[in-house]
C-alpha cells in the first residue's frame, strides 16, 4: 500500500526520470579493502504477503522450484509473527531494529502526531493524501519515515553491521536507515514544488536502491524498468535486476535486504490465495538464484532468508457487510477532518484498515467510553486501551472484560511473563494452570502485540481490531471488496511464512522482532 501511493504521487508530479542517479553509495569493492568478511553473506528477501498456504499449494503443483529448493535444503516455518498493526512500515521497523513498536515508535501506516497536531499517512489512499497535504505525505514517506519518525534511540541491522565494518545494502526496502548519506534525485519541478532549498538526503546502508529516487552505481547506464509505466522502479523486476547486477559485477554486500512488493497489490485486488500472482513473484526470486553459476553455488556462498512480512485476511464479497463504519459508530463525537491541522474535533481516527487507532483530542479520560462505544458493532473483535500500568480489553461478544500487564507468574511460549485478570477468552488465550503457562489461539502474540502497539503512541489511544472478513471504513480509507486485507491482529493478518537455507542454525518460535538477532549471529 505504501509503495502504491508513493507511486501515484510520483506519477502526478514526475514527467519522467531525469537521467541516471549514481548516488546509491560507494562501490562494495572499494569498501572491502578495509572491511572484514563474514563466513557467508546473508541475503534477506521479503515477498510481500507470502503465507504458508500459498507456498504449500504452489509447491504441491510444482510451481515454485526456487523456494522448493531452499525448503529441501533448509528450514520452513508458517508462523512468523508480525507486530500489530500488521502494516509493512511497522513490520519492517520491527524487523530492522529488533524492537516492537513501543520502542521504534512507528505506530502504523496512519497515526496521529501530537507534537505537530496532524495525522501522519505514509500512503493509504490518494484521497486522504490530498486532504492531508500531498507535499507533507510525500516528504513523510521519502524522508521522515527513516530519518526522523523511526526512533534515533534504536539501531538498525545496517547501522550495527556498518559499525562492525561489514558492508550492507538495501533494495526497495521501506526501512533502510544506515550510516551513509545518499542524495535523492527529484525532478526540478517536484523539487521546486517541495520548496526544499537543498537536495533531499537520506541515511542508508553502503549501497542503497530505492526506486528511481536513489540508484546504486551498478545500475549506471543500465536499461532498467524504472519509468512511469513500471512504477518508477518500485516493482519486483527492478528489485531483481539490481540484485542480479550486484552479484554479476562483484558488488554484492555482506548483508543485503531486498523487497519484492508486487504481490501485495494482487492479493488486495484478487485474494490472499491468488497463486498466479504469488508464483509470478517467486519466478522473479528465481532470477536471483540464477545470477550465480548454480543454485548450489548460491547456497555455498550465502544464507538465504526469504519471508512474507504478514498474511492477508479474505474479505467478504459484500461491501456493506464487510465495512465497519467508524464515523457512524462515533457519530456522537466530532471527528477531526482530514486536513494538515487536527485541532478541529473531539477525536482523531487513524484507520490502518483492519485495525484503527481512535485518539481523544481534548479529554484523554474518554478512552473507556470510546472503547465501549465501539461495542455496538459485532464485527469488531475487541477494543483496548491503557490505564496506568494495565491494558484493558473488551469485546462485543462478552459482557465482562480482561486486563493484563507485564510481570507475574504466567509465562508464554516466548518466555514473556504476564499478570492478568478477567475473562481470558476475550483475547483467545488458554491457561495451563498446573504449569503457570499460557498459550495463544487465534492471536499469536496477542498480549505483547496489543501492549506495544498502544505504547507506540505518544498520545493516548484506543486500538480497535476487526474480525475476519471485515475492515474499517472511514474518510478516504481503501475498501478491497472480496479481496485481501491486513493490519489486524488475527492470525490471518499476522502470520507470514519464512524459508531459511544455507545455515543449520534454527530459528525457533519465529517472530519478526527476533529476526534481527538471528541475522546478526552470522556476523561475528
Amino acid at each position: 500500500m505504501f509503495f502504491r501511493m508513493v507511486i501515484v504521487i510520483l506519477i502526478i508530479f514526475l514527467s519522467a526520470c531525469q537521467g541516471a542517479n549514481d548516488q546509491g553509495g560507494a562501490t562494495i569493492q572499494q569498501l572491502e579493502k578495509d572491511n572484514i568478511k563474514p563466513d557467508k553473506k546473508v541475503i534477506l528477501i521479503m515477498i510481500d504477503s507470502m503465507m504458508g498456504s500459498l507456498i504449500d499449494n504452489s509447491k504441491e503443483k510444482g510451481k515454485i522450484p526456487a523456494l522448493e529448493y531452499l525448503i529441501e535444503n533448509g528450514q520452513y516455518h508458517k508462523d512468523l509473527v508480525a507486530p500489530f498493526p500488521s502494516m509493512s512500515v511497522v513490520i519492517e521497523s520491527t524487523l530492522m531494529t529488533g524492537e516492537m513498536p513501543d520502542t521504534h515508535k512507528v505506530p502504523g501506516l496512519v497515526w496521529y502526531n501530537p507534537d505537530e497536531n496532524r495525522i501522519v499517512d505514509y500512503g493509504s489512499t490518494m484521497e486522504k493524501m490530498i486532504k492531508l497535504g500531498m507535499k507533507q505525505s510525500l516528504v513523510d514517506s521519502l524522508y521522515h519515515l527513516n530519518n526522523s519518525h523511526l526512533s534515533p534511540q534504536v539501531t538498525t541491522i545496517h547501522e550495527v553491521l556498518q559499525q562492525k565494518r561489514y558492508s550492507t545494502g538495501s533494495v526497495n526496502f521501506l526501512i533502510y536507515r544506515g550510516q551513509t548519506t545518499h542524495d535523492m534525485t527529484l525532478p526540478v519541478l517536484l523539487d521546486q514544488w517541495l520548496n526544499l532549498n537543498q537536495s533531499l538526503q537520506t541515511k542508508g546502508p553502503d549501497l542503497l536502491a530505492f526506486g528511481s529516487a536513489v540508484k546504486p552505481k551498478v545500475m549506471e547506464g543500465k536499461d532498467v524498468p524504472d519509468t512511469f509505466l513500471s512504477n518508477f522502479g518500485l516493482n519486483d523486476e527492478y528489485s531483481v535486476t539490481v540484485v542480479s547486477e550486484m552479484i554479476k559485477q562483484g558488488e554484492q554486500p555482506d548483508f543485503l535486504a531486498v523487497f519484492l512488493p508486487s504481490f501485495d497489490k494482487e492479493a488486495h485486488n484478487n485474494s490472499p490465495h491468488y497463486r498466479v500472482g504469488f508464483e509470478r513473484a517467486e519466478a522473479f526470486f528465481q532470477d536471483i538464484l540464477n545470477s550465480y553459476d548454480s543454485w548450489d553455488q548460491a547456497l555455498e556462498e550465502n544464507i538465504f532468508i526469504v519471508f512474507g512480512d504478514h498474511g492477508q485476511d479474505k474479505l467478504l464479497d459484500d461491501e456493506l457487510a464487510m465495512s465497519i463504519p467508524l464515523h457512524d459508530i462515533y457519530q456522537e463525537y466530532s471527528v477531526a477532518p482530514l486536513t494538515d491541522d487536527a485541532t478541529q474535533g473531539d477525536i482523531v481516527i487513524a484507520n490502518n484498515h483492519r485495525m484503527s487507532y481512535i485518539y481523544p483530542l481534548q479529554d484523554t479520560g474518554l478512552l473507556p467510553d470510546l472503547a465501549e462505544t465501539a461495542m455496538v458493532d459485532k464485527r469488531i473483535e475487541f477494543a483496548s486501551w491503557i490505564d496506568e500500568d494495565w491494558v484493558y480489553v473488551i469485546s462485543p461478544d462478552y459482557n465482562d472484560a480482561f486486563r493484563f500487564k507485564h510481570g507475574g507468574q504466567w509465562v508464554d511460549r516466548y518466555n514473556q511473563t504476564w499478570e492478568w485478570e478477567g475473562n481470558e477468552e476475550i483475547v483467545g488465550i488458554k491457561i495451563h494452570e498446573n504449569r503457570s503457562r499460557l498459550s495463544y489461539t487465534d492471536f499469536p502474540d496477542v498480549l505483547n502485540q496489543i501492549m506495544t502497539s498502544l505504547n507506540s503512541n505518544t498520545h493516548p489511544a484506543v486500538a480497535l481490531a476487526a474480525k475476519p472478513g471485515h475492515t474499517f471504513q472511514s474518510e478516504g480509507a481503501p475498501l478491497h471488496v472480496d479481496g485481501g486485507e491486513h493490519g489486524g491482529l488475527h492470525k490471518n493478518d499476522t502470520l507470514g511464512a519464512i524459508v531459511i537455507a544455507g545455515t543449520d542454525k534454527p530459528f525457533e518460535n519465529p517472530r519478526m522482532v527476533d529476526l534481527k538477532d538471528y541475522i546478526l549471529q552470522f556476523f561475528k
